[in-house]
């Protein structure tokens, strides 16, 4: 019964109709796991950034822009819409709000949550969409399986070898940027070098692409959105 209530929670999240009319995509994987550092302070830097999504109403040419936010804890999309719904309904924001809150009781799957970006990237790319802004707001730190609340974690930690990360975020055609947010300091250099092919790959292809940990990601945040000079709209 528990498993079905989520399903069909996640149904509703996700399945506000909208005609199409954009050809860009934001793709935000968000994490709301126990294992997100300054939960409290993060959870107001993830509305701030939500906060710039409304105000894409504000531009013509992203006012339909599509939105996924993928589920680190899930490793799935929990919620997809354009800017204005989180400016006019009231209703969609508020469970997107509540949804991407930090729980202290849940898993982090990153492997699953870039797997998620790659499925829905490959969908988007069939639908004829053009540019793709990818952000990952995650201390990026991966929970082994099974966790509970006794679940030993040691920092710096391997990125997750599952997922195929840096093919997720490097094989699409359709990106034009790719910012981390909240990075745990002790995670910063480690995931640097885990993502060296990505950034290699960002920079031949004219691609924006920033990794900053928590301190660099707060005036980031409050100063809007980075996405790069190069837009196809």
């Amino acid at each position: 019964m528990k498993s079905l209530l989520l399903g069909t929670m996640i149904f509703c999240l996700c399945s506000g109709a909208y005609a199409r009319g954009s050809s860009t995509t934001f793709q935000i994987i968000m994490d709301d796991s126990g294992v997100l550092i300054n939960a409290e302070n993060a959870d107001r830097y993830k509305l701030m950034l939500l906060g710039h999504l409304k105000q894409l109403t504000r531009k013509r040419e992203l006012a339909k822009a599509h939105i996924d936010v993928i589920s680190t804890s899930m490793g799935r999309t929990v919620w997809s819409g354009i800017p204005s719904d989180l400016k006019q309904k009231a209703e969609r924001a508020l469970a997107l709000v509540e949804n991407i809150k930090a729980s202290p009781n849940t898993c982090n799957n990153l492997s699953g949550a870039f797997s998620e970006l790659a499925s829905n990237l490959t969908a988007l790319e069939r639908r004829k969409y053009k540019t793709a802004h990818v952000i990952v707001f995650s201390a990026l730190i991966d929970t082994p399986r099974p966790c509970d609340k006794t679940t030993k974690i040691t920092l710096p930690q391997t990125p997750p070898i599952k997922g195929n990360i840096n093919a997720a975020l490097s094989s699409s055609g359709l990106v034009r940027s790719i910012n981390f947010y909240w990075v745990s300091p002790h995670q910063k250099h480690v995931w640097e070098e885990f993502l060296a092919p990505t950034f290699d790959w960002a920079m031949q292809s004219n691609v924006n692409m920033t990794l900053m940990d928590i301190e660099r990601s707060k005036p980031s945040l409050e100063n809007g959105l980075e996405l790069g000079e190069k837009d196809d709209e």
